[in-house]
C-alpha cells in the first residue's frame, strides 16, 4: 500500500511539473509578443509602402511559432489592421500598422 501511494505521489508531482512548465512558456512566449511591433494598437508597424505590410504579414508567427495565414484587413483609426488565425493553434491574431506617409 506504501509503495502505491509513493507512486501516485510522484506521478503526481510529475504532472504538475509538466503542467507548470508549459504554463511558463506560454507566459513567456505572450510577454514576448506583447512587446513585438505589430501586436497592438501602441505598439505599430511602420510602413513605407503596402508592400512591406505583405511581407511583415507573411513573416510574423504565432505565439505558439505557427504560421499566420492572412484573412483581410480593415482600417481603424489612422491604422491598418491585419486580421490573421494561426494554422497550428487557431489562434486569432490581429497586426497593427501604420503608414504614415499613406492616407490611410
Amino acid at each position: 500500500m506504501d509503495l502505491l501511494l509513493l507512486a501516485l505521489l510522484v506521478a503526481l508531482a510529475v504532472w504538475t511539473g509538466r503542467k507548470l512548465k508549459r504554463f511558463v512558456a506560454s507566459r513567456s512566449a505572450a510577454r514576448h509578443w506583447r512587446s513585438t511591433p505589430g501586436s497592438s494598437a501602441d505598439n505599430p508597424i511602420v510602413l513605407r509602402s503596402g508592400k512591406q505590410m505583405d511581407q511583415a504579414i507573411a513573416a510574423v508567427r504565432c505565439q505558439c511559432g505557427g504560421r499566420v495565414l492572412s484573412l483581410g484587413e480593415t482600417p481603424r483609426l489612422g491604422l491598418r489592421v491585419a486580421r490573421g488565425r494561426c494554422v497550428e493553434c487557431e489562434r486569432d491574431v490581429d497586426l497593427y500598422f501604420v503608414m504614415p506617409n499613406l492616407v490611410n
